[in-house]
Parts: structure tokens; sequence; C-alpha cells
């Protein structure tokens, strides 16, 4: 949970730089949100995986929910154009990734 409120705010910093002069209500909530909700679909589908029994390998094109969730919001919440919302969605999915593997690479360095 730790990695998801980091990647937020890196993803917050980031829209409040790309977006500065224009308000378009991009803020904090909708940072969380573009983080948070596809953290919450891949638990979901990690947990029904565990109860069915599936190998979870088969999840990790989960992991794209992180460019379609803010994509989508992007593009039919708050207007923007199909390219900016492209980039953008790109921008969260490269944070998500980066913030995340560099967490695990910190829990496996301490746990040693």
């Amino acid at each position: 949970m730790l990695q998801v409120l980091i990647s937020a705010g890196v993803v917050f910093i980031l829209l409040k730089f790309l977006e500065r002069g224009k308000n378009r209500g991009l803020d904090g909530f909708v940072s969380i949100a573009f983080v948070l909700v596809p953290a919450l679909l891949i638990l979901l589908a990690n947990i029904g995986a565990g109860i069915i029994g599936v190998d979870k390998r088969f999840l990790v094109p989960l992991a794209l929910l992180y460019f379609i969730v803010p994509l989508f919001m992007l593009r039919l919440q708050f207007d923007l154009s199909w390219g900016r919302s492209f980039l953008y969605g790109l921008f969260v999915f490269l944070v998500v990734i980066v913030v995340d593997s560099l967490f695990y690479l910190m829990i496996g360095f301490i746990r040693r």
C-alpha cells in the first residue's frame, strides 16, 4: 500500500508540472484514483486467482490497468485529447512500474 501512495504522489507532482497554468480539476484525489483503482482491481483478481487455483503469472497483463484507467478517465471525464490522455496514461504506467520495482528491490535488500 505504501508504494501506491508514493506512486500517487509522484503522479500528482508530474500532472501538476505538465498541466501548470491550466485548471482542469486534476488534483491529488484524481492521482490517487489513477493508481488505487487498478491496484484494487489487481488485488481482487489475485484473491480470485488464489481461490480458484489459477497460476498468478496469468495476471501479469493486468498491470496494463495502470495505463488503461488513466487513459479513459482523462479522455472521458476530463475531456483531454486522445494523444494527451495516452501520454499521461503512459506516464502513470511507467511511474508505477518504476516505484514498484524500486520498492521490491529495497524490500529484498532489507531482508538480506
